[in-house]
């Protein structure tokens, strides 16, 4: 994918910008000439537009309307600050081939792009960990980066904990040496990259943080890039939010090395540290405070507040590191504004409403840091009040959150509405959980009987999932619990899903051998990588989906390919291959599907090509439904949790223990999968919660 960047002086042809004092209008409308001068293939690409806002005043800009105050803090004009960068980068076996390329070649533009004032080193690690240049961070010259641009040994394993500990350890080093000149006055960074899970060295998540922790002593920041789907995001997103950093996704694309370089550009000027911005005259709140351990060229900072009532103005005070340890010190107040006094929007257009956008705008920014303040929370008394207050303003204010989820309805209409409207009619909504729900899900999200669409495709978390390992997912009614158990499987053996003959329907599933992992050698992996699904009636149809193809058999046979798109309608069976990765499948009013495909376009010896079974609508089965999902359509399992600990009790009186954990879980076709909270079952109390042992779901 190329990017076509629209910048003054850079312009694509055929481009026209009309500005205004309050509003630009930027058309693109190239012609045919135009777009052939480009690729023989025409335009692909992004249009992406660069644009910035006025700020006279280093404080930046105050905006005070209807008792909210929203604050975007961008200083122009500073020098950029010195820093002292250490690379960790995982080599370990997972990392071999495409993603270990992509990183060198992103490394080479990254090095290339040190300032000659700057330190840096590299540390690479598997199960062991190499420090560049054992004595500390060196200067960023030529001789030196050409040197570092060379320097990679791949391992096996993942020590995350030891890696991150020999990073501080290097920080540390440099800063107590001045008389070489490094470190003195530099912002420490750190840049980590990782495709995997700790699986060598200290593994528990909790010691790794404890540990990184005390070590950085919130003298560093750390940025944190996860590699690819099999990366533990969460541990590296709290190892980044615990030590003044951030960590993103890196998707395992073509474009992966442009996505290392874009992230690492974002922090690679630093302009400001140390941050503090205090607020007087009435601020409502827990603190008057903000804090911000560093202020990158080219981002922008925003607070947002409420203020007390009939408070006219708000005091800003501003105290920063800059260049040299020098103190950056300011002061500015800002009064209170009617919508009415300034100008906004474009003209001709609707006139903005100010204050309703200030108060959209401060949910906004609250609901993230709730959402922040959440994730990092250690209690789950205090995790359920922080997620409640994001929730609740979520909803007053309609934004989509992980807490919440955006469904998209079609409108049946009647005959006079059909004459008067167009042919396809959509609307969305949020929606929360509701007690009325039968079958509970995940916080903000629907499991219910859902009206069939074809596109475009709906984000539904299912009731009944099997994804993985396998990894089998059932979500508790009445709750927005969920129960996680994985299946230790033997290759080859056909698995019995869904049976259910009064239904006429059953779903099978055959497993495919998968490598172990290092750090498990005694614990066998395995996948889905054929499901088929026979319906006897109203109409016999016999579906096999397999990693390459995917078969209907009724009257007749029909073979489709996962890298065509295609729409199959038949009596009582409609299949839609939405993308390479996705199928839907409907067998009658009351059965709905989805099947992923899961594929890997760079994998590792551990990543196998598998498939995954959703039920996103299981009320056409009846209750004697039978099967590793078909039992717990309609079985009663509650959550009990009481002094001697947690466990599953179902509706025959067993019960089964559980423990509250984490796991990778894909819960919806659109969006990737996360690290959710989840009621474990432990392999040995597995047999115990199906009721049978593993050969009675043997075919």
């Amino acid at each position: 994918m190329e990017k076509y960047e629209s910048m003054t002086g850079d312009l694509p042809p055929s481009t026209r910008i009309q500005r205004g004092e309050t509003c630009v209008h930027i058309t693109f409308s190239p012609t045919l000439r135009d777009q052939s001068a480009f690729s023989s293939s025409g335009i692909m690409a992004d249009f992406t537009i660069h644009y910035d806002v006025s700020m006279e005043d280093i404080i930046g800009d105050v905006q005070v309307y209807g008792g909210y105050f929203i604050h975007y803090f961008a200083p122009r004009g500073l020098q950029p600050l010195e820093k002292n960068v250490v690379f960790v980068i995982d080599v370990s076996g997972s990392m071999f081939g495409t993603k270990l390329q992509q990183t060198k070649k992103a490394m080479d533009t990254i090095l290339s792009d040190l300032q000659a004032s700057d330190s840096f080193n590299i540390i690479t690690f598997s199960d062991t960990v190499n420090i560049w240049k054992a004595e500390g961070s060196i200067q960023a010259t030529v001789q030196n980066i050409h040197s570092a641009k060379n320097y990679s040994t791949p391992r096996l394993g993942t020590d995350i904990n030891a890696a991150l500990l020999a990073a501080a350890s290097v920080l540390n080093h440099s800063n107590q040496e001045p008389g070489k000149g490094r470190g003195v006055g530099q912002i420490p960074l750190i840049m980590f990259l990782t495709d995997g899970e700790p699986t060598a060295g200290e593994t528990t998540p909790s010691v790794i943080l404890s540990n990184i922790r005390q070590a950085l002593a919130h003298r560093v920041s750390l940025f944190s890039l996860a590699f690819g789907d099999d990366a533990d995001f969460s541990l590296l997103r709290r190892l980044s939010l615990e030590n003044q950093g951030e960590a993103r996704r890196i998707y395992e694309d073509a474009d992966a090395a442009l996505q290392l370089e874009g992230l690492y550009a974002e922090i690679s000027r630093p302009l400001l540290a140390d941050v503090h911005l205090d607020y007087l005259g009435g601020w409502v709140g827990a603190s008057s405070r903000a804090h911000f351990p560093n202020y990158f060229h080219g981002s922008e900072l925003v607070v947002a507040g409420k203020v007390q009532p009939g408070e006219q103005e708000v005091g800003i005070h501003l105290a920063a590191r800059g260049p040299n340890g020098h103190l950056l010190v300011a002061h500015h107040s800002e009064e209170a504004s009617n919508s009415s006094q300034k100008a906004f929007g474009c003209p001709g257009k609707p006139a903005l409403n100010v204050t309703h956008f200030i108060h959209r705008l401060w949910a906004y920014v609250t609901i993230g840091e709730l959402l922040k303040a959440r994730f990092q929370a250690k209690d789950t008394t205090t995790r359920r009040l922080l997620a409640a207050k994001a929730l609740n303003l979520s909803l007053e204010y309609n934004f989509v959150t992980p807490l919440t989820s955006l469904v998209v309805v079609h409108l049946e209409k009647t005959n006079e509405e059909a004459m008067t409207q167009p042919s396809t009619t959509a609307k969305t909504s949020t929606v929360t959980p509701s007690s009325s729900n039968r079958l509970g899900l995940g916080t903000g999200t629907l499991c219910m009987p859902t009206p069939w669409l074809t596109s475009p495709s709906p984000i539904f978390i299912s009731c009944l999932t099997v994804d993985g390992d396998p990894h089998f997912v059932i979500h508790i009614p009445h709750s927005e619990e969920k129960i996680c158990f994985t299946l230790d499987g033997r290759p080859g053996d056909l698995l019995k899903l869904i049976d259910d003959p009064k239904a006429g329907l059953h779903v099978s599933g055959q497993l495919l051998g998968a490598p172990s992992r290092p750090s498990h050698k005694d614990q066998t992996r395995t996948y889905f990588h054929i499901i088929t699904i026979t319906s006897d009636k109203p109409r016999a149809y016999n579906i096999t989906i397999s990693r390459s193809s995917i078969s209907v058999q009724g009257e007749s046979t029909l073979s489709l390919s996962w890298n065509q798109r295609a729409l199959v309608k038949k009596p009582h069976l409609e299949l839609h291959v939405a993308s390479a990765a996705l199928l839907t499948l409907r067998l009658g009013p009351h059965l709905n599907f989805f099947i992923l495909r899961h594929q890997y376009r760079h994998p590792s010896t551990l990543q196998l090509p598998h498939l995954g079974f959703y039920v996103v609508n299981g009320s056409g089965l009846s209750p004697s439904a039978r099967g590793l999902m078909g039992q717990f359509q309609y079985t009663d399992i509650r959550l009990v949790t009481g002094p001697s600990g947690s466990y599953l009790q179902k509706h025959h009186g067993l019960d089964v223990p559980v423990v509250l954990g984490k796991r990778l879980l894909k819960e919806s076709p659109r969006l990737l999968p996360r690290w959710t909270s989840c009621w474990i079952v432990k392999r040995s109390h597995v047999e115990r919660l199906l009721g049978q042992p593993y050969l009675a779901y043997v075919l």
